[in-house]
């Protein structure tokens, strides 16, 4: 018998206060984030930044321990090459498994953006997630015939009871309360039953947040390439395990607090998304004001005018020591071959005039606060 006879009978107070008031953010702050226009190239930078961080979390839930840097290299390399080396090849697949999942949701949904939760796509899900690795009695894109436990929950046991379970799942979510949802809470919930049920050999936990991530996905919540709700769990993991015992092992009724916890993260994953899009924007005024402010007073017609404005382009993204512009170890130092050290000198105290750039010790920063100045 599992600890908690699955059903879907469970409590969630919709018109909570809490719950109201975080939905009203979460759908705020995704419209201002879709609306912001973005240039393709940035936008896939903050793409990789997400799915970086979102692999790295539904991997570490797991208990794959990877640094950002080793999912960066996985997530680069071809796939006949090895980054991790023989004794991590499953940690590597892995991480590439939950990139290659990612990048199908994004695409399916821009092929098929209307298209329901359905069994054959939860199948889809879990085979992309699990192929090429040896899991113990799994099978990828298959239901489990096995019984299995997780710590000490016990889910269904049989595959009758999982494939009459998951029929019941769809049914229900597809045709019954949880079409009077909001589609975020929806997400919440879909994810909580898949992995309560536990329907697979492995990657149950994965398999449940790249549901949680569709539907996330195609409310609209995360179009900018935002997958960070298994970040947030990655770094809150004791407290989404509490949530998800409290019902599982304790025999909690209520999913108010688990959807509470995970809208509560869902807010702060958005706000940080929301300052990253911010930071951009930011970037891309600046460079623009800086370009106008030596045009108007008639620096771009001159090699020196070009030079000073190529190293405001790039000290936007990034500050630089002065020590490693002088040495010729910084990239940047490349705009100063050739020419005197006075010459660097000379334009670094001309910008400092403009208010183009601050110095702080050793280091060199464009003026990118000044744009608060545009702002309301």
């Amino acid at each position: 018998m599992p600890s908690w006879e699955v059903n879907f009978d469970l409590r969630l107070a919709t018109g909570a206060q809490n719950i109201v008031e975080d939905l009203a953010k979460i759908h705020a702050l995704s419209s201002v984030i879709r609306g912001i226009p973005i240039p393709p190239l940035v936008q896939q930078r903050l793409d990789r930044l997400n799915i970086m961080r979102a692999v790295r979390g539904t991997t570490g839930i797991e208990g794959t321990e990877l640094s950002e840097e080793e999912v960066s290299q996985i997530v680069d390399s071809p796939i006949d090459i090895a980054v991790l080396g023989p004794d991590r090849e499953r940690e590597e697949q892995e991480t590439r498994n939950a990139n290659a999942l990612m990048q199908y949701v994004g695409e399916y949904i821009k092929v098929h953006p209307n298209t329901p939760l359905t069994e054959p796509l939860l199948l889809q899900f879990h085979e992309i997630l699990t192929a090429g690795i040896n899991y113990e009695y799994n099978e990828p894109g298959k239901y489990r015939s096995h019984a299995v436990h997780v710590g000490p929950y016990r889910p269904p046991s049989t595959r009758e009871e999982v494939r009459d379970l998951m029929a019941a799942f769809f049914t229900w979510f597809n045709t019954g309360l949880p079409n009077t949802w909001d589609p975020v809470l929806r997400a919440i919930i879909a994810h909580f039953y898949v992995v309560s049920i536990h329907p697979f050999g492995d990657g149950n936990g994965r398999t449940s947040r790249a549901v949680e991530s569709f539907l996330l996905y195609k409310a609209g919540v995360n179009v900018r390439g935002y997958y960070s709700l298994a970040n947030y769990y990655y770094q809150h993991r004791d407290e989404y395990i509490y949530h998800l015992n409290e019902i599982q092992i304790r025999g909690g009724s209520d999913l108010t607090p688990f959807a509470s916890f995970a809208l509560k993260g869902l807010v702060q994953e958005l706000e940080a998304v929301h300052n990253e899009v911010l930071d951009e924007v930011r970037v891309l005024a600046f460079r623009d004001y800086a370009r106008r402010t030596l045009a108007d007073i008639g620096k771009l017609g001159n090699p020196a005018g070009q030079r000073q404005l190529q190293l405001l382009t790039e000290l936007a993204s990034r500050p630089v020591s002065v020590k490693a512009l002088r040495s010729g170890s910084d990239p940047l130092a490349r705009l100063y071959r050739g020419v005197t050290p006075k010459t660097l000198a000379r334009d670094l105290n001309y910008l400092k005039e403009q208010n183009l750039v601050s110095m702080s010790g050793d280091e060199l920063r464009a003026r990118v606060d000044l744009m608060t100045q545009f702002t309301a």
